[in-house]
């Protein structure tokens, strides 16, 4: 049985609106975290900034991972921080968010370690994987445990209908719900 979902496909086919799709119908407590991609937090760049599930964080420099176009050598470090707290966050979480993944976070040791752990942890996993050759990426999509549900412009829609129809649950239940619907 699948216990963790990732979605995966290009840049904007809508991962992440799957992704909010799901955490509407999901009960119980969210850890984990989002990142996002954001224009003008720091005058005239864009940022990406790793915002914890479990409060409402707005984006700014504490939670900073990177500027894009720019050094990207403390990344690594900064991944290590903030995304080890939030998969460690106490708390009951029936489900844990990683909306997104990808090959930045390959150098960032502890994270990846702190990534594993949370897999082979008793909570599910909802999230998305970049495309992107990556042997951490590509690790956590061999998982006998993990469904990875490709995404594409032809079959968004479909997807969303299918997951729409669930009805609300535990969030551990509804990635397990959800990943045999799509398998």
């Amino acid at each position: 049985m699948k216990r963790h979902l990732f979605f995966t496909g290009e840049k904007g086919v809508g991962k992440s609106t799957l992704v909010e799709l799901l955490l509407e119908r999901a009960r119980g407590g969210l850890g984990g975290f989002r990142t996002r991609r954001l224009y003008g937090v720091f005058p005239g760049q864009y940022s990406v900034h790793l915002l914890r599930a479990d409060r409402r964080e707005e984006p700014g420099e504490e939670n900073l991972l990177f500027l894009c176009g720019g050094d990207r050598s403390g990344a690594a470090a900064r991944f290590d921080l903030l995304g080890c707290a939030a998969l460690a966050a106490e708390g009951e979480h029936s489900l844990l968010l990683m909306d997104e993944l990808g090959p930045n976070e390959e150098r960032a040791l502890e994270f990846t370690l702190s990534v594993k752990s949370a897999l082979d942890g008793p909570v599910s996993v909802l999230g998305v994987l970049q495309r992107a050759e990556s042997a951490f990426l590509e690790g956590i999509a061999a998982r006998e445990d993990v469904l990875v549900a490709a995404v594409t412009r032809e079959n968004r829609d479909a997807l969303a209908r299918k997951l729409a129809a669930l009805p609300p649950m535990d969030g551990g239940e509804l990635v397990r719900s959800a990943a045999a619907l799509l398998v």
